[in-house]
């Protein structure tokens, strides 16, 4: 089966959406019916894939639009366009669509990490179809009508023209006892001779057969670990991101041929977590490591660092006492990974604010935010109104707190 066959086969049986075991629009259940794969495996694939440029949600959308519901033989775009009846409505419908715009848009907007994480997951469902299409449950599959089965040995058959008769079966033919139990020495019950004699006891059940081991999960996490070791040697051209990145592109794979092998559970708690870890990276990029408290200070613009870097602890710049001439601009950054970051702005200087936590609190000037993420943009004249130099300011944590206040 080629390429175009394979989509053709693909498009003919796709998944339906299953009213049952849903989370949302019972996307990620749909596809693990139709390739007997574990649902929760392919939500995880949908998170990861989010995280790396919105893929997932892209995918998710078209997924909710394009995938009949159970029992349906239309999806819910092809019946906005009059070809069936679909039980997600015309209001939704469109909903959807339009929703397509901006999310496709972030995916196709030129980004490598999301253009890549969209070629990998169409890739991997063209495999996933090719290997494993007559696996999983067919759309529209039922048992056949207007068959009669044949009955069995010892059962009665009956038809239209013939009465109906009872076949006697052979006892040698099906091992039945040829002899009467000492409790009927005389024969009167023949039906209960192959019961057995009273107090024999029941034979030994068979110990239940244990599932071997799987490998899958420490083979896969030994992999990640010396994907990551060999990225880290190049950490000064691709950062820790990356690196985190790159073992959790293992990880993934690991999760794939799990699910293919029915294996491979524990690679979900792995996954979580490296996947929160790389997504703050990105938000954060860590350049050098440096940790505990840190305090800055300037009073002239030549005195003011482009940037101010610490990976974990509490960093605090004080920039009270800073004097700028009027026109005059500067421009700097405030980073710290994990922990507090702190700015003291002058008194009277124009500023231009963006406060911001991958994860974590953002107190700008008094305005708040707390969540996943945060992110406070201020632009504040002082007290003595607008006129003088400008600040622009930059201040970001990934884990942590953000505070600005005037000295």
């Amino acid at each position: 089966m080629n390429v175009e066959e394979t989509v053709r086969d693909f498009w003919a049986t796709r998944p339906r959406r299953p009213s049952e075991d849903r989370k949302l629009a019972g996307v990620a259940a749909g596809v693990g019916r139709r390739y007997s794969v574990d649902p929760v495996l392919v939500r995880i694939a949908f998170v990861v894939a989010t995280i790396y440029g919105g893929v997932g949600v892209l995918l998710y959308v078209l997924g909710w639009l394009l995938l009949p519901a159970q029992d349906e033989e239309v999806s819910a775009a092809e019946a906005l366009l009059g070809r069936g009846r679909s039980s997600v409505s015309a209001a939704l419908t469109i909903c959807l669509g339009l929703a397509l715009i901006p999310v496709g848009g972030a995916v196709l907007g030129g980004d490598p990490t999301a253009l890549a994480t969209l070629a990998l997951c169409l890739g991997a469902l063209f495999l996933l179809h090719r290997h494993r299409a007559g696996m999983g449950e067919l759309p529209g599959a039922a048992p056949a009508t207007g068959e009669v089965a044949a009955p069995a040995t010892g059962e009665v058959a009956a038809s239209s023209t013939e009465p109906a008769r009872v076949i006697d079966p052979d006892p040698t033919a099906t091992g039945a006892r040829s002899s009467p139990p000492a409790w009927d020495p005389l024969g009167a019950a023949p039906f209960a001779w192959d019961l057995p004699e009273p107090g024999t006891p029941p034979p030994p059940a068979a110990p239940p057969s244990r599932r071997p081991r799987s490998r899958v999960t420490a083979v896969t996490v030994g992999l990640a670990l010396l994907a990551a070791g060999i990225a880290a040697a190049f950490v000064p051209v691709i950062g820790p991101a990356q690196v985190a990145g790159v073992a959790l592109a293992v990880i993934g794979l690991g999760l794939v041929v799990g699910s293919i092998r029915h294996r491979g559970r524990g690679l979900i708690a792995v996954a979580v977590p490296l996947a929160l870890l790389t997504w703050v990276l990105y938000a954060i990029p860590v350049t050098d490591f440096s940790a505990g408290e840190r305090r800055w200070e300037a009073t002239t613009a030549a005195g003011v660092a482009p940037q101010y870097h610490l990976t974990a602890g509490n960093g605090r710049l004080d920039l009270s006492d800073l004097r700028l001439r009027d026109g005059q601009t500067i421009t700097t950054a405030v980073t710290v990974s994990f922990g507090e970051a702190e700015v003291l702005l002058p008194p009277d200087a124009d500023v231009n604010l963006v406060c911001r936590a991958a994860t974590g609190e953002v107190d700008c000037l008094g305005r708040t935010h707390s969540g996943f993420p945060s992110r406070v943009d201020v632009t504040d004249t002082g007290r003595d109104g607008p006129g003088g130099g400008t600040l622009v300011l930059d201040v970001r944590t990934g884990t942590g707190t953000v505070e600005v206040t005037r000295g």
